[in-house]
């Protein structure tokens, strides 16, 4: 168990008191480090089918004393940055299924799959405190490629699981959030919410905000165009206060936008079976050849071509 600890950077000791905070890096190291000590892949996986929302601490109680579903997951999306720093955490609506994303952005933070594993069992676990023990997602997506045994994860989510995509995510129906919470506590709600509030407000840095918004604005691109006053909902914020935290990021929500288009454009640009046509699509854009002039403006040749390029680069030799 030590040995664990040691490699992930931590000490036994850092579990000692239910108030002590692990940093991220850490806590994703140790489940990494446990899994290839036990040589047990799937422990991530098992942890978050038994991972109860109160085991994430206060936005766990935040979520559990909400009144409905859909109020639990938005106290989430709105204070989870009290919870959890560098992340994305946010629903989304296609084609008139709705999701739930997660994705640790750390750049520190490569091995990160045992905790997408867990953290997307544990957040089933809060639809499954409204919706039964039944209750099972309409898919799963996971960021990190496909495992061996992959199998056990649809036997664990009882639904499709997919692998290789953007973002790991839970996609549900809307009616789901129509459900009530078992354990709805107005009075507890009250209590724990100016803590979050202060512990967001610690979190709050100009560079990592802008960061933030540009990962929101790429987890919601798709037949449309995310809005400002979109944006601004999902985190929680009034326009006018998510403005001045824009300018103090000394960035535009118009650059973001054009930023996350780039990124998510050379992302998909990369999977050669992706058609042209669809990448504009997910990126916001009616037609194909809006989207051909505006890559041309970024980097100076047609997607086709720079699809091309990348298929023909010779592997580099030592």
């Amino acid at each position: 168990m030590e040995t664990i600890f040691g490699r992930a950077g931590l000490r036994l000791t850092d579990l000692g008191s239910p108030v002590n905070e692990l940093d991220l890096k850490g806590y994703c190291a140790l489940f990494e480090e446990a899994a290839t000590a036990t040589q047990y892949d799937n422990i991530g996986l098992e942890f978050g089918q038994r991972f109860l929302p109160k085991h994430l601490g206060v936005i766990g109680y935040a979520a559990i004393s909400s009144p409905t579903l859909a109020a639990a997951l938005r106290n989430m999306e709105r204070y989870f940055p009290a919870h959890q720093g560098q992340t994305s955490f946010g629903l989304l609506q296609d084609s008139g299924v709705l999701w739930l994303s997660y994705r640790i952005y750390d750049p520190r933070i490569a091995r990160r799959r045992q905790d997408a594993e867990l953290s997307l069992g544990m957040f089933c676990n809060i639809f499954k405190s409204a919706l039964g023990p039944d209750w099972a997602p309409l898919e799963i997506r996971f960021e990190h490629e496909r495992p061996g045994e992959y199998h056990a994860h649809e036997k664990a989510f009882g639904a499709p699981v997919r692998f290789g995509r953007r973002t790991n995510a839970i996609a549900f129906r809307r009616r789901d959030l129509d459900a009530s919470m078992p354990q709805q506590d107005p009075f507890l709600f009250s209590v724990i919410t100016p803590f979050l509030e202060r512990r967001c407000a610690l979190q709050e840095d100009p560079e990592d905000f802008a960061t933030v918004v540009r990962n929101q604005i790429k987890l919601h691109l798709g037949d449309t165009i995310p809005t400002l006053s979109e944006i601004a909902r999902i985190l929680g914020l009034p326009d006018q206060a998510f403005q001045r935290r824009l300018k103090a990021s000394g960035v535009a929500f118009a650059d973001l936008l054009k930023a996350a288009r780039h990124e998510l454009a050379l992302h998909y640009l990369s999977d050669p079976d992706m058609p042209l046509t669809e990448i504009a699509y997910c990126l916001g854009y009616s037609e194909l050849s809006a989207f051909s002039r505006a890559f041309r403006n970024w980097t100076g040749m047609s997607p086709q071509r720079y699809r091309r390029t990348r298929q023909r680069r010779p592997f580099l030799t030592a």
